[in-house]
C-alpha cells in the first residue's frame, strides 16, 4: 500500500501507464452529498478521459433514477453514456434478461429501484409495503401468499419489515426461486453516521434459508462476472478500481483482479485505514489518495 503523495514523478507516471480502464465509485468519490460534487473530482475525471483512459462508474446507489444521476454528472461537465453508469438495479435487470426470466418478483428496494425493474418489463409483487396488526391470522395471510414468486430481489429497503422477510423466506423454500441481492453493504453512511445497510438483511435471509444470494452489487462475484463480460476485459491488471470503501470497493477490486485506489473523502478515514492496514496489510489498496483530484497531478 502506497500513498500517492509520497510517489515521485517517475513512480506516478509508471502507475498511470499501468491501467487503461477505470471503474469509479460515485458517493464519497465524486459526490460529497446528494447534490454537491467533491472539489476537483470532475476535473480529475475529465483529465483521465482527455488522456485516453476509458471510465465507467460503478455505484451501489439505486436510490436515484439513472436519468437524474446522469443529469447530476452533466451539471458538473462529466458527460457519460447511460450504459457506463452501472448500479444494482441495472445489473439485476441485465442478469434476469440473460436468463430470459419470466415470472413474479418479490422486491425489497427503493421506489426508483422498483420502477427501474418495471420499466425493463419485469412484474413485481404489489401490496407488500404495509404493516400487519397483532392478529395471527393477519400475519399468516401476509406471509403465506398464493402468489407464484420466481425471484426474491433485495436491495436498499427503508421500509423493510419482519413479515416481508418471513414471506421472502417462505418463497425461497422453493429451490427454483432465484435469490438475488443488489447492494450488499453491511453499513451505509448517512448524516455523518454509519447505519444498518442491506447486507444485514441479506444475511438474515441467507441464515434463515441456508441459501447464498447471487450478489450483483459491490462486492459480489456476480457483478464481477458482469463487468468482465460487459467491458470485454482481457487483462484484469490493466484495470483500476477507485472507491472510498475498504469493503465495497477495495475488496471488490481485489476480488476482480484489478488494481485499487482508495480515496479518503468518503466512508474510509485515515484512522480506519491505519487500523485496517495493521490487521490486513496484504488485502489493502494498492494506492491511497487524499481525494480524486490528486490524479490531476499525475502528469
Amino acid at each position: 500500500m502506497r500513498f500517492f503523495k509520497d510517489l515521485n514523478q517517475s513512480e506516478k507516471l509508471e502507475f498511470f501507464n499501468s491501467f487503461d480502464l477505470v471503474f469509479c465509485d460515485c458517493d464519497g468519490v465524486i459526490w460529497q452529498n446528494l447534490h454537491d460534487a467533491l472539489p476537483g473530482s470532475a476535473d480529475a475525471v475529465n483529465h483521465l478521459i482527455k488522456l485516453g483512459k476509458k471510465i465507467a462508474f460503478v455505484t451501489n446507489n439505486s436510490l436515484i433514477p439513472s436519468e437524474l444521476q446522469l443529469e447530476k454528472f452533466s451539471k458538473i461537465n462529466i458527460n457519460i453514456e447511460k450504459h457506463h453508469l452501472i448500479h444494482p438495479a441495472q445489473s439485476i435487470a441485465d442478469y434476469l434478461e440473460s436468463l430470459k426470466f419470466n415470472g413474479l418478483i418479490l422486491c425489497f428496494g427503493s421506489p426508483a429501484f422498483k420502477a427501474y425493474l418495471q420499466d425493463r418489463g419485469f412484474q413485481l409483487v404489489q401490496g407488500c409495503d404495509g404493516l400487519v396488526g397483532n392478529s395471527i391470522i393477519e400475519l399468516r395471510n401476509a406471509i403465506y401468499s398464493t402468489d407464484v414468486v420466481k425471484a426474491v430481489v433485495i436491495d436498499v429497503e427503508f421500509n423493510c419489515t419482519a413479515w416481508k422477510l418471513m414471506r421472502a423466506q417462505m418463497h425461497l423454500k422453493d429451490p427454483e426461486c432465484l435469490f438475488i441481492a443488489g447492494a450488499a453493504d453491511p453499513k451505509v453512511p448517512f448524516g455523518g453516521h454509519d447505519f444498518i445497510g442491506p447486507g444485514a438483511f441479506i444475511q438474515v435471509l441467507e441464515d434463515a434459508t441456508e441459501r447464498k444470494s447471487i450478489v450483483l452489487g459491490k462486492p459480489g462475484s456476480g457483478l464481477r462476472d458482469i463487468l468482465l463480460q460487459k467491458f470485454n476485459i482481457q487483462h484484469k491488471n490493466r484495470v483500476l478500481f477507485i472507491g472510498d470503501s475498504l469493503k465495497s470497493d477495495v475488496q471488490f477490486g481485489k476480488m476482480c483482479g484489478f488494481q485499487t485506489m482508495l480515496v479518503l473523502t468518503g466512508a474510509t478515514k485515515l484512522r480506519d485505514l491505519e487500523q485496517f492496514a495493521h490487521q490486513h496489510e496484504e488485502t489493502g489498496p494498492d494506492i491511497v489518495a487524499e481525494s480524486l483530484k490528486d490524479i490531476i497531478h499525475l502528469v
